[in-house]
């Protein structure tokens, strides 16, 4: 018994100090805008840079440098996984939503947990503090555990995100409050969600502002005209301009095929289209591509020795820029709720958070989910012998539905006329709450680490 004690502590205490860890690089983010160190519009202008340069860099080299034709079967668990539980999720929040009368805002409260910056720093960690030991494979070390964690999580990541810029704005609408007076005339100058389909320049505006994190309306303008080049923003496209033309006309093919599909359907779609989708998916098939390909795999990723002739220069450069993105998002983070706090401040409007709505978002995202994917991917994992062999996926996976909410969630909030001021800061309220609350991811790692190893033990 005393050993199983200790098998058990070791684990827990790692994950602790790992989940700490990101916490505490949030309140530096939070202090510091506390401080005035930083201004709003600077932690707008770093959030898009780091999701539309940063996280792109960093899943080109992460899936090119991991994805190969060996393992290229270990990726696709990932993928529908992480489907399976968003969909899943999406249930439970409106079955809550609707049993409980909650806010609307709870149903992508549940359904979108944050699935990149924070994951990717526990993970790195977790590598610090040695837990990553008891899943390694022979031969493997804990670097390449860690590498091998990192570009599953992002291709989590790339469906979480894109599901989330599709239903999200959709979650966030109620067809019950197309009478009520909005209280604060900010929010009327703002483009419903519901209302994207009627103009591309509403359409545009509406997907740039969520994906750069514009919270100040007062900077949004109308229409869609290319700017000129002086007058590039964060909000301009990172796609040249024959791409971006050929982008438009592909999307205007595309809306002749889609206006045959359900209305609901076609605002789905629409939705999709975005500036930051648009750079993750092409690099993200870059990226599949150079791993997929053995010849591109060695001249990109090989070392300098062995034919990686792209590698220590150009290879090096573009995993410079993706590694700013795990610690820095995170701080930012950090930052944006400590815009939230002041917003309240100001208003003078604490925001009503239900107690319910609150336990509810707690005990899916914290409680629910954590139980759910541990227990039926130990079994299901034990059970099926076609499942890959690889411990750091069976962890992964098991990891993949747990955390607190996504920031996307005060981002549609902050865009869409059908949240009032009241609503967003309630929403904001919750996020720093669930957030405060994160250490308890331990309690996850914890488990999964056991079980993975359980798992891997029984099949050696």
């Amino acid at each position: 018994m005393a050993d199983a004690n200790k098998g058990l502590v070791q684990p827990f205490l790692g994950a602790l100090q790992a989940c700490i860890s990101v916490l505490l690089t949030l309140l530096y983010g939070v202090v510091t805008r506390q401080a005035n160190l930083i201004h709003e519009s600077s932690i707008n202008e770093m959030s898009g840079i780091c999701v539309k340069i940063f996280l792109p860099a960093l899943t080109l080299v992460k899936l090119g440098s991991e994805l190969h034709l060996a393992i290229a079967v270990n990726y696709l668990p990932v993928f529908i996984w992480s489907i399976l539980y968003t969909v899943i999720s999406i249930a439970i929040g409106r079955a809550f939503t609707y049993l409980l009368r909650l806010p609307q805002w709870v149903t992508p409260a549940v359904t979108f947990n944050n699935t990149s910056s924070l994951p990717l720093l526990l993970l790195q960690t977790l590598h610090s503090t040695g837990s990553l030991k008891l899943i390694l494979s022979p031969g493997q070390t804990e670097q390449d555990a860690l590498n091998r964690a990192q570009s599953y999580f992002l291709v989590c990541a790339v469906v979480s995100n894109t599901i989330g810029y599709a239903l999200g704005p959709r979650m966030l609408s109620d067809k019950g409050r197309g009478d009520r007076k909005h209280d604060d005339e900010e929010d009327q100058q703002n483009v419903p969600p519901e209302n994207l389909a009627v103009t591309s320049e509403a359409q545009q505006q509406f997907r740039h502002d969520i994906q750069n994190g514009q919270p100040d309306h007062s900077e949004t303008e109308g229409g869609d005209q290319q700017p000129d080049e002086e007058e590039l923003d964060e909000r301009t496209s990172l796609l040249p301009n024959p791409a971006q033309k050929a982008r438009h006309s592909i999307n205007n093919t595309a809306h002749h095929i889609f206006r045959f599909f359900p209305r609901r359907l076609r605002r789905g779609i629409d939705a999709i289209d975005s500036p930051f989708l648009d750079v993750i998916f092409i690099c993200t098939a870059t990226g599949v591509l150079l791993g997929l390909v053995p010849k591109l795999h060695r001249a990109f990723f090989a070392p300098y020795e062995q034919g990686g002739i792209f590698n220590a220069w150009f290879v090096t450069s573009i995993q410079n820029l993706g590694t700013l993105f795990t610690s820095l998002q995170v701080f930012l983070v950090g930052c944006k709720l400590g815009v939230g706090f002041e917003r309240m401040k100001r208003s003078g409007d604490s925001g009503q958070v239900p107690i319910r709505a609150v336990l509810v978002v707690f005990f899916v995202r914290l409680v629910l989910w954590p139980v759910i994917s541990i227990l039926a991917l130990y079994y299901f994992i034990r059970l099926v012998g076609i499942f890959p062999n690889d411990p750091v996926l069976w962890f992964i996976m098991m990891m993949l539905p747990t955390g607190p909410p996504a920031l996307l969630i005060s981002g549609l909030a902050e865009l869409s006329s059908e949240v009032t001021k009241s609503e967003k800061i309630a929403i904001a309220r919750m996020l720093a709450i669930m957030y405060g609350l994160s250490p308890l991811i331990c309690l996850t790692v914890t488990g999964a680490l056991k079980a993975t190893e359980a798992i891997r033990s029984l099949k050696s």
